[in-house]
């Protein structure tokens, strides 16, 4: 039996799929926060004036007005999220857990599964979605959508005002993005509670674990399932990204893991 026969029928045999997402599999839906490819070209006055040269950096940034601020951060969602066309990965995904109950978890914060279609119920963002604002004063005043004022940003382009800019409708700072940007980020502690129950409701059932794209950026997505899967005997873990001896020798027998990148792994397995 192949590797990838065998990851088939765990998956098909599975009462429940574990979806783990992080950076790689962001690339293969466009969006690389650490490359410098293009950057330049796309956003060069914030380049220019802040010596910044990946998405990353200028996120980290923080920019001379909440205008700027919001200019920049509004380009990216546009680009990314606004305009978002599913990969031949997430299509391949979404064939494979069709039928299927599962839950995602997710270090990607462009709201890439909620926009293919996936149920927003079962997706834990654990880095935040920047779709969503937050407010900036430090306290929890709740989370609101940011789309409509991303598409303002973008209608007034290079005439954008200070009074675009998002208050907070409880104690009018202004708004910033729902992602850990500062110590302000208030993690989504609805969705990881429905996450914490799903994962108790199938502890003694036929579960599999598929991480795709995970780092050491996001060590919450690998270790822990990980861990799981060791206590539960029924659980299995496909893995992407990763080779076989990086897997605890203990769960040989109930992993598979692929030296190959996201998009190649769910290929194989949807054919």
């Amino acid at each position: 039996m192949t590797d990838f026969t065998k990851a088939k029928k765990w998956l098909n045999d599975a009462d429940a799929v574990i979806v783990t997402a992080g950076n790689g599999m962001a690339r293969e839906e466009g969006l690389d926060i650490l490359s410098e490819e293009n950057f330049d070209d796309l956003y060069g006055d914030v380049a220019e004036k802040y010596d910044v040269h990946t998405i990353g950096d200028a996120l980290d940034k923080k920019f001379a007005s909440w205008t700027e601020q919001w200019t920049f951060w509004s380009q990216l969602i546009n680009n990314y999220s606004l305009n978002y066309e599913p990969s031949e990965s997430m299509l391949a995904l979404k064939k494979l857990l069709k039928g299927k109950e599962y839950f995602i978890a997710t270090s990607t914060f462009a709201h890439f599964f909620e926009n293919a279609g996936f149920n927003e119920n079962r997706i834990f963002n654990a880095f935040g979605d920047w779709t969503k604002m937050q407010c900036s004063s430090g306290i929890n005043h709740g989370l609101k959508d940011d789309r409509e004022v991303v598409r303002q940003f973008i209608a007034a382009g290079k005439n954008a005002t200070e009074d675009l800019v998002p208050k907070c409708e409880v104690c009018n700072s202004e708004m910033e993005l729902h992602m850990p940007l500062n110590a302000h980020f208030y993690p989504d502690t609805d969705a990881n509670a429905r996450m914490r129950w799903f994962l108790t409701g199938n502890e003694d059932k036929k579960v599999a674990i598929l991480e795709l794209g995970v780092d050491e950026t996001s060590p919450q997505l690998l270790d822990p399932m990980v861990k799981l899967v060791e206590q539960f005997g029924d659980w299995h873990y496909l893995a992407a990204d990763l080779r076989q001896d990086d897997l605890p020798d203990d769960l040989q027998k109930r992993s598979l893991a692929f030296d190959s990148n996201s998009h190649d792994l769910l290929m194989n397995l949807a054919k």
